[in-house]
């Protein structure tokens, strides 16, 4: 009889789970803008879950950003959101902005790191001055035109800190005759095509099509980071080391070493084990469509989703890649 009760209870469970997905699963996912990398990575994360689970759907909702995307996330305005790695490690510490540690943020998946920061310089004026590196500046003190991204985005805060890790602020640049602004991506290029600027720092692919677009208009220069500029950024930031193959180097036969950022998918510790699985599982059986929403997005492999340590990983997700072999 007791074996019975039990295969009937298992049969209930089994039963149970099966109905829980039988419409699918349908969730949210707080990215960024409405046209940018993340709003098709969304994309290939519903084709994904679609292949994975029949009737599902994941709503890519609009977001300024993974700063934003934490308190979206805990708030339970989307179940799943994205965020840079520094951004996680600021919320789990309570770090500026944030007030205190936020907790229960736990990752899903890696969803890339191959964005690394690209310091470019105009050729003439790093000829001129004897920049190398970044420690060149620091040493020559050159009336430099410097363009950073956006205030408020992770990536300006990281070149900003590079800066000062080397004992570089933006009051010394200025002290030189030179200055400093802050400008998004598509504004930095045209920039740079228009020589209003000496230098740009920025998060890019590479073979990025705006490294193209300047480099027809004027001679660059890329400019590597010195380790130790590097180190202070990526233990700040739980930033990862990055080096740009020579092959990747559009104005140069040399590899310059630099930082690279992650993109996590996170959730909260509570959200259903089940759900969290699947999602993942979702990535790592169907590959092929988080690689097809963009050609930025060709290096998405299964073996790369596990790769961070700022934020513990969901259950779920930790299913799903020990099944898989991954963990």
């Amino acid at each position: 009889m007791k074996k019975i009760l039990a295969a009937f209870t298992l049969g209930l469970a089994f039963v149970s789970v099966q109905s829980a997905f039988a419409a699918g699963i349908n969730e949210s996912v707080c990215g960024a803008s409405p046209g940018g990398l993340w709003s098709l990575v969304g994309a290939g994360l519903d084709s994904a879950v679609k292949a994975e689970v029949d009737g599902s759907t994941i709503t890519y909702q609009t977001s300024s950003g993974g700063l934003a995307n934490v308190p979206q996330v805990v708030d339970g305005v989307c179940v799943f959101g994205m965020a840079n790695d520094g951004d996680l490690a600021f919320a789990s510490q309570g770090a500026e902005p944030f007030k205190s540690p936020v907790e229960g943020l736990t990752a899903v998946a890696v969803l890339y790191d191959w964005a690394p920061v690209w310091w470019i310089a105009r050729a003439d004026f790093a000829e001129k001055y004897g920049i190398e590196t970044l420690a060149d500046l620091a040493e020559k003190k050159p009336p430099l035109r410097l363009v950073f991204n956006r205030r408020g985005l992770l990536t300006s805060a990281i070149t900003e800190s590079t800066l000062k890790a080397l004992g570089v602020s933006i009051k010394d640049i200025e002290s030189w005759g030179g200055s400093v602004q802050f400008q998004a991506s598509e504004e930095q290029t045209g920039l740079m095509q228009d020589g209003r600027v000496d230098m740009l720092a920025n998060t890019l692919f590479e073979g990025h099509r705006s490294l193209a677009q300047m480099g027809e208009s004027v001679d660059l220069k890329l400019i590597g980071v010195p380790d130790d500029a590097a180190q202070a950024v990526i233990d700040k930031y739980r930033l990862q080391p990055w080096t740009i193959a020579a092959e990747a180097n559009p104005w140069g036969d040399n590899e310059v070493k630099t930082v690279t950022t992650s993109i996590i998918l996170f959730t909260k510790s509570d959200v259903s084990e089940e759900t969290v699985y699947q999602v993942t599982k979702a990535m790592i059986d169907h590959p092929d469509k988080m690689a097809a929403v963009s050609d930025a997005m060709k290096r998405f492999k299964p073996e790369g989703m596990t790769a961070q340590n700022v934020v513990p990983f969901h259950p779920g997700a930790i299913k799903a890649y020990k099944e898989a072999g991954l963990m």
